[in-house]
């Protein structure tokens, strides 16, 4: 599997989303996951701080710059799935990540400032399967029970015709705190990963 996880805006929970489903793909196969956030202590410093970071099955690599396709295409058959992690307000690297990928994963969180930028992610997104075959679907992360915001998001999803995924990822503290560790327990990822398997 080839996946892209970005969105335009910043800090809407790409790269736990990126970090939980490469590790859960690196079960099945050899993963390359690649930190393409040249702004923020991405990917890579999280798998630099975790002590039982399972290097021999998920390699982690920087790769964040107008090249990125260039650079990774040659890399691609030595991995049996890539999870691209693209660092936000770049739309030139989404468009590279997403030429590389068979999905692309949006990661939102139900409010209203991080829907701001989402329908110019799914235009880029039409472009890009315009030349590959791409799916591409909102994940809403971060849901709280307590509130409706998860529903108004499907539903303003739904009037503009974007797609979401039916798996969502709650709003729980092992995600919080995650970050610096290699969890086997995936959590709410388990279902996101297998929603995309189904749809391979």
């Amino acid at each position: 599997m080839r996946l892209t996880v970005g969105h335009l805006k910043g800090g809407t929970g790409k790269t736990t989303t990126a970090v939980h489903l490469a590790l859960g793909l690196a079960r099945q196969g050899r993963t390359l996951l690649v930190d393409a956030d040249p702004d923020q202590d991405g990917a890579l410093a999280w798998s630099q701080e975790a002590a039982d970071w399972p290097a021999d099955r998920c390699i982690v690599i920087e790769a964040a710059d107008r090249h990125l396709a260039r650079q990774l295409r040659p890399m691609l058959i030595d991995y049996a799935h890539v999870v691209i992690d693209v660092g936000p307000k770049n739309p030139n690297l989404l468009t590279q990540a997403m030429s590389l990928s068979e999905h692309l994963v949006v990661p939102l969180r139900p409010t209203g400032a991080d829907l701001a930028a989402v329908e110019r992610v799914f235009e880029l997104a039409a472009e890009a399967d315009a030349l590959s075959p791409l799916t591409a679907a909102l994940l809403l992360v971060d849901v709280d029970s307590r509130w409706k915001s998860a529903g108004e998001a499907r539903a303003w999803a739904e009037q503009q015709e974007i797609p979401t995924m039916t798996a969502h990822v709650r709003h729980l503290i092992e995600f919080a705190v995650s970050r610096g560790t290699a969890p086997e327990d995936l959590g709410d990822y388990e279902t996101v990963l297998t929603e995309l398997i189904e749809e391979s």
